[in-house]
């Protein structure tokens, strides 16, 4: 299982090589969060025309992959985030959320451009694209 993050999910969207190679390449083990749905449906919807393409094509990605996010991962997540402060690493709070639900999940890896405060999370390996 291995978990695809919005950065990667948006560059796949706009028909990224890099993004589409690797989508294709772990395609058969690809999960993501709810909180990954939440920031690109938020992208989508800021925006001051909200394009019906997007929508659909961010719906038949959706349709296609395992959404995780049941559980009681606010309490790890609140952990995670605490002892990175107290490490002095400071972890965007909606990637400490996907963190924490992958966790929740036993999934331990994770296809993102944004190595910058996933690789500060124990347990959790990036992999880029």
């Amino acid at each position: 299982m291995m978990c695809i993050d919005s950065t990667c999910i948006i560059d796949f969207l706009k028909g990224k090589e890099s993004a589409i190679k690797i989508v294709e390449k772990y395609k058969d083990s690809l999960v993501t969060t709810e909180i990954n749905l939440f920031e690109i449906y938020f992208g989508i919807y800021q925006k001051k025309e909200i394009s019906e393409k997007e929508k659909i094509a961010a719906s038949l990605f959706f349709d296609n992959v395992e959404l995780l996010g049941e559980g009681r991962w606010g309490e790890v997540a609140a952990e995670l985030m605490t002892n990175s402060i107290k490490k002095g690493k400071i972890i965007d709070q909606n990637d400490c959320f996907i963190a924490a639900i992958m966790k929740q999940n036993g999934c331990n890896k994770i296809i993102t451009s944004n190595e910058k405060y996933f690789s500060n999370i124990e347990g959790i390996e990036v992999i880029k694209y």
